[in-house]
């Protein structure tokens, strides 16, 4: 297992930050996509009921990248669950940070989510 040098540290800190700056934007996007979602909202709507649980994942990730961007043991886990994980919103920006964090990260080995310890 590799162990996490000040420079790479340094480097994985950028790549999450690169990865916060995407889910604040994704996030403002699907908030824009809701507030002007045309009512009434049926229950059983299961466009807004989708785009509703897209916001929830995007805010459950940059909720837990943000605490560990403050107290960083996880984040090459973190980062990895991301580029492992299903898509969050489908478009070749997502697809292109997922393709470039890949890029970053291939160094670490993230097979072990421990490899930041």
């Amino acid at each position: 297992m590799r162990q996490l040098v000040s420079t790479d540290s340094l480097r994985v800190r950028s790549i999450a930050v690169e990865l916060r700056d995407y889910l604040v934007r994704a996030r403002a996007s699907v908030d824009e996509e809701i507030r002007t979602y045309p009512t009434p909202i049926p229950r059983c709507d299961a466009q807004f009921n989708g785009l509703y649980e897209q916001w929830g994942r995007l805010t459950e990730l940059l909720n837990v990248l943000n605490v560990e961007l403050e107290s960083p043991s996880r984040l090459v886990s973190v980062i990895a669950g991301f580029i492992a994980s299903s898509p969050l919103c489908e478009s070749d920006e997502e697809r292109d940070l997922r393709k470039s964090l890949a890029t970053g990260m291939s160094v670490y080995d993230l097979a072990t989510p421990s490899a930041s310890d």
